[in-house]
């Protein structure tokens, strides 16, 4: 709460110096006794203070929802209006009430809006409300909402859009069966595979994280990846990361998120090893110091071991 909160609310500012006084006093001089009737009708006005302040998330919801319906409504507004719808899909509860009030529905119509920023902001919309709730999970795989989503990964013009759209189906496949079959119904794998080749980063890395997710969950899917060719993609960045500089203490997601995959589908499909994954891994392995790259160098050591054996006195 802010300076200004505090002034305009005495109430909210007598509290605070009431209570660092009590923290400021030793605990053993601490006297525990019942209100009495002033300090108990001082709490009661505070309290309700605050409940005035505070506006009930159904009606919120429903205030920010008029604004993205209205056409007239300027994008500033729209934009305030569905970051706190977003806001409020992070708790299921308010998740549900907005579906049940028709809110999510309109809130997807947005992934379809012409402008960037909107069509990001609704997809942010989805990727919190889909989290953890098994009824909009469902809803998002049966209209026409995952399947915008893919449109968004695989063709949107901004990169904002895309990573954002990635973000959403994530949130939405992670974990989720029905979903899963539903992306493979959309062809959603050749999508991720496409989005894995990507050179904006965030992109890839979201690419990396929800294979990795998919693989581990649903280990029948290695085969299908191992098919379309994501090993060889994935050596091939373990080779470019065993040529670069690791020692700056900003720490790169995405060489963990590799390895794990491509560990994953090492053990569940058969991968076939280039030639020179030897001096790749160890390269990368000796490259990665320190602590925080523990954690990487064992994958490294893992994925050496799973090498087959050569045959022809050629690095494999």
């Amino acid at each position: 709460m802010g300076e200004d909160n505090l002034q305009s609310h005495p109430n909210w500012n007598a509290i605070l110096q009431w209570s660092l006084r009590f923290q400021d006093e030793p605990s053993e001089n601490r006297v525990l006794e019942p209100l009495d009737q002033e300090r108990r009708e001082f709490l009661m006005r505070a309290f309700e203070d605050y409940a005035a302040m505070t506006e009930d998330p159904v009606k919120s919801m429903r205030r920010h929802l008029e604004v993205i319906k209205n056409p007239a409504s300027s994008k500033e507004d729209c934009v305030v209006a569905l970051e706190e719808i977003a806001f409020h899909a992070e708790d299921i509860d308010e998740a549900n009430d907005l579906y049940l009030m028709g809110g999510l529905q309109v809130c997807c119509a947005y992934i379809k809006h012409y402008d960037p920023e909107l069509q990001s902001l609704a997809c942010e919309v989805i990727a919190s409300a889909v989290q953890n709730n098994e009824k909009i999970v469902q809803f998002a795989s049966e209209t026409f909402v995952l399947s915008d989503l893919l449109k968004l990964v695989d063709t949107a013009q901004h990169e904002m859009v895309r990573v954002k759209s990635l973000l959403a189906v994530s949130c939405l496949v992670r974990g989720n069966k029905g979903a899963l079959e539903k992306f493979n119904e959309l062809d959603g794998y050749n999508v991720i595979v496409r989005s894995l080749q990507s050179p904006v980063p965030k992109l890839q890395l979201k690419s990396l994280f929800l294979l990795s997710s998919i693989c581990l969950d649903s280990p029948d899917q290695c085969k299908v990846y191992n098919s379309m060719g994501v090993p060889q993609q994935l050596f091939a960045m373990c080779s470019k990361f065993s040529t670069e500089d690791h020692t700056a203490e900003t720490h790169d997601a995405s060489i963990l998120i590799t390895l794990k995959l491509l560990h994953t589908l090492a053990i569940h499909s058969k991968v076939d090893f280039p030639h020179d994954a030897l001096t790749s891994f160890t390269t990368l392995r000796d490259s990665l110091g320190g602590d925080r790259f523990k954690e990487e160098r064992t994958f490294c050591t893992l994925l050496i071991k799973l090498r087959p054996p050569s045959t022809d006195g050629v690095d494999r």
